[in-house]
């Protein structure tokens, strides 16, 4: 889900071509393949069930894999640190939030931007959330609890761009 919430925030930034071309021929496929072979898995071994997409990587293949996730998270933390710059940017411009500096770091991209206030706004919540759950399980249930807040929020502006906009 969250993928497709990254992919989202960035259509500003690739066009929707772009996105849908990533998705159709490059995401899609490999989730496919992914969740199809952990649920074979499963079905062939119940107890692989504590985590079944390291339990399906070959022994040899555990320590790349674990570093591939780890820059994965990286890249998909800042994919989100962008979205959450973009939609600032956008409920400024529609007034629903009050100025902000907003920096550009690109001459050339209007989207590559840098809002200072949200940057250490997500810092300050990243680390009391980091502070206040103190283990990976409670992280995960955090985690869990964002998505869905998410989900929340942008069907909240869905809602609102249609009834405002769109009549």
């Amino acid at each position: 889900m969250t993928g497709a919430e990254a992919l989202y925030a960035d259509l500003g930034h690739f066009g929707a071509s772009a996105i849908r071309r990533s998705w159709f021929c490059v995401v899609l496929p490999c989730l496919l393949l992914n969740y199809f072979g952990q649920g074979a898995l499963l079905l062939r071994d119940p107890q692989a069930i504590a985590n079944p997409f390291f339990h399906l990587v070959p022994a040899w293949a555990l320590y790349p894999t674990v570093l591939l996730a780890c820059a994965a998270t990286v890249i998909a933390s800042q994919t989100i640190i962008a979205g959450t710059f973009s939609l600032t940017r956008q409920a400024v411009r529609l007034e629903y939030l009050p100025r902000q500096r907003i920096l550009h770091t690109s001459r050339e991209e209007e989207g590559q931007i840098y809002v200072p206030s949200t940057n250490w706004l997500l810092c300050a919540a990243s680390v009391a959330l980091a502070v206040g759950f103190g283990s990976s399980s409670g992280l995960a249930a955090a985690y869990g609890v964002a998505v869905s807040a998410t989900m929340l929020v942008i069907t909240i502006l869905i809602y609102t761009v249609m009834r405002e906009s769109w009549g």
